[in-house]
């Protein structure tokens, strides 16, 4: 099953990441962790405590970003040129892949979170939003 915990890069509450995190490990023991990358705020977060947490974990970062260990995409996919529509391709194909979604955000949902819970909504994937 996979799982994608997503969020905007000014999300700073690191004991929910992390409390959330942990209930998904020991609700869902098979679980892969899809997160969207980053170097700040919830992407950097939930690569950190999925790892931590012994947890396979997955990430769809843009493919100006380059690929990495983690990267779900081949590596065919990275080393573009940057454009701000790469980032809500790879949301797409993160939401396309989870079964559920979780979405932190401060407040209202930014472009790309929202791109995530409109797709969500049409594939009729189970959305959370925590604040």
């Amino acid at each position: 099953m996979n799982i994608a915990v997503i969020g905007n890069t000014g999300w700073q509450n690191k004991r929910k990441v992390k409390d959330v995190i942990f209930q998904l490990k020991n609700k869902y023991s098979d679980c892969t962790l899809l997160g969207a990358g980053g170097k700040e705020g919830a992407g950097l977060m939930v690569r950190k405590f999925a790892l931590e947490m012994g947890l396979d974990y997955k990430e769809y970062n843009p493919s100006f970003s380059g690929y990495n260990l983690y990267s779900a995409m081949p590596e065919s996919y990275y080393g573009k040129k940057y454009h701000f529509s790469q980032l809500h391709h790879r949301i797409t194909l993160l939401v396309k892949n989870s079964q559920y979604i979780i979405i932190l955000a401060n407040g209202e949902l930014d472009i790309v979170m929202q791109t995530a819970y409109k797709y969500a909504k049409k594939l009729n994937i189970p959305v959370v939003i925590l604040n």
